[in-house]
């Protein structure tokens, strides 16, 4: 299968949690397995859907928290788990929270 993407992904292991859409309380957990200028995945128990529009709060460390609008673009069931990889795009381009999460993201690269 030919690589889509742009940016070239990080590894990294970052906690995280989550809102989706209607019900935006930044409380389902995920682990970022790895991250890209243009998003990142996540590993979860919940399933989002695709096309879902979610509110995630990233630990860039034990200090710092920003929460960025993503989209979720693929969505796989881990074989063997109760838990889903998740493939997110950041849907937002500015502020201080995108900024942020950027900045960590080029660190990383």
């Amino acid at each position: 299968m030919k690589e889509k993407r742009i940016s070239k992904r990080s590894a990294i292991e970052l906690a995280a949690s989550f809102g989706i859409g209607e019900d935006p309380r930044l409380e389902r957990e995920a682990k970022i397995s790895d991250i890209s200028e243009g998003g990142f995945c996540f590993i979860s128990d919940t399933r989002p859907k695709v096309g879902e529009i979610c509110q995630v709060a990233v630990d860039l460390d034990v200090r710092e928290q920003v929460v960025v609008s993503v989209e979720v673009v693929w969505v796989q069931k881990i074989t063997g788990a109760k838990k889903y990889r998740v493939g997110v795009q950041l849907i937002e381009s500015d502020g201080p929270e995108f900024e942020r999460f950027m900045e960590f993201y080029r660190k990383q690269a």
